[in-house]
């Protein structure tokens, strides 16, 4: 706990924590009297636990010690809100399993509003579409299938009928026997083996991530241990034993 982030809470939430700490401060402190006082008994409190307790005790104490002071802030910060939507134009679709995948979107007021104010208008629609490749174009599409979609929907999972297989998904506006194309999604494979590429086109570090914490890139190996009768080991980390002295 720093005093920065004691001065982010109003005086109300500040004179609460220190009612249910049990701190005893003079009646009628300003407010940088009143932080002064609740950040040294807090950390009054942390220098008489580390002399009590071993270096291991200490370590483990002072994460929990973190966590308490997120679910304090938590309770006096007020709720923090997620919205619904960030006004922006876009389709995402991220792979469940080979079977289904979980689709959400989004389209901006401006453009739903150049659609929607047009007589022919006749709805959203989200079209699912297979692949033979892993890009758009048009001599890759193999089938494809129409969702009708309301204005107030903004996800939904979607069964994939085809296992290892390329998927893509858009979103039309039906203007009377035309439809076009508002947005359109990544492209995913419907395989067990599929890892979504690095965003924004970046280096993908995973290996290179898998082989620096102790792993093989090949899943379920771990350094010096070989399992010749199973193709899945039962345990993928050899037991070690660590003995403490005070």
């Amino acid at each position: 706990m720093t005093k920065d982030r004691l001065r982010s809470l109003s005086y109300s939430a500040l004179s609460q924590i220190a009612e249910q700490s049990n701190i005893n401060c003079e009646p009628n402190l300003d407010k940088e009297s009143l932080i002064t006082e609740i950040y040294d008994a807090f950390e009054e409190d942390r220098l008489d636990r580390d002399v009590t307790n071993s270096i291991t005790i200490q370590v483990e104490s002072r994460k929990f010690s973190v966590s308490q002071d997120e679910e304090l802030f938590a309770e006096f910060s007020g709720p923090s809100e997620i919205p619904d939507r960030y006004h922006d134009t876009r389709l995402v679709l991220m792979l469940r399993d080979p079977s289904w995948v979980f689709c959400y979107w989004d389209i901006k007021d401006s453009i739903r509003c150049q659609f929607t104010e047009k007589s022919e208008f006749g709805g959203f629609i989200l079209r699912v579409t297979e692949l033979t490749e892993p890009k758009w174009g048009q001599d890759s599409s193999i089938d494809c299938f129409n969702i009708p979609i309301r204005f107030e929907d903004l996800c939904r999972y979607i069964n994939l009928p085809t296992e290892a297989a390329c998927y893509g998904a858009e979103i039309y506006a039906q203007m009377g026997e035309n439809a076009v194309l508002v947005t359109r999604s990544n492209i995913v494979e419907s395989s067990r083996d599929y890892r979504p590429p690095p965003p924004n086109g970046g280096h993908d570090a995973r290996d290179k991530l898998i082989e620096l914490s102790g792993f093989s890139t090949d899943i379920g190996t771990f350094p010096g241990t070989d399992f010749p009768d199973s193709d899945i080991p039962q345990r993928i980390m050899t037991e070690v034993k660590w003995s403490l002295h005070e």
